[in-house]
């Protein structure tokens, strides 16, 4: 015997009830995003550590005043590379060019427990804003 229209329908509602209702569970890396100012302000505090993510060739070219780390986020030895040289405790703010790399290792950062902020508008970003920078 077939099921009626009616039954399949309620079948459907129940079970679409059920995933609908049942605990969404997503594993969300949080990290910051500042503009320039903010970024500014921040990387002046004691407890920060300032990290270019970008290629050294691109280090070497320019980078804002203070940035003592150059680990490239493009490495496969990114994570590595960064859990040796980075403290555990304190903030770690990350650039790149433009915003893009900077929020891939921000998110890898998170991932591994660091209280990471990132310049959402890049090393160019920072240079349009009057930020100071050094080779």
């Amino acid at each position: 015997m077939k099921p009626t229209l009616a039954i399949r329908f309620f079948a459907a509602f129940f079970l679409l009830s059920a995933v609908a209702c049942s605990p969404l569970h997503t594993n969300r890396i949080s990290f910051g995003s500042l503009d320039a100012d903010k970024y500014a302000k921040l990387i002046q505090k004691d407890n920060v550590t300032l990290v270019d993510v970008r290629t050294a060739e691109e280090f070497a070219a320019g980078h804002i005043v203070g940035a003592k780390y150059n680990i490239d986020v493009r490495k496969s030895t990114f994570i590595d590379d960064a859990e040796k040289a980075l403290p555990n405790k304190g903030i770690i703010a990350v650039y790149c060019k433009g915003g893009v790399r900077s929020k891939t290792a921000a998110s890898q950062l998170a991932a591994r427990g660091y209280k990471v902020v990132e310049l959402r508008t890049g090393y160019d970003g920072w240079v349009k804003s009057g930020g100071k920078t050094e080779k």
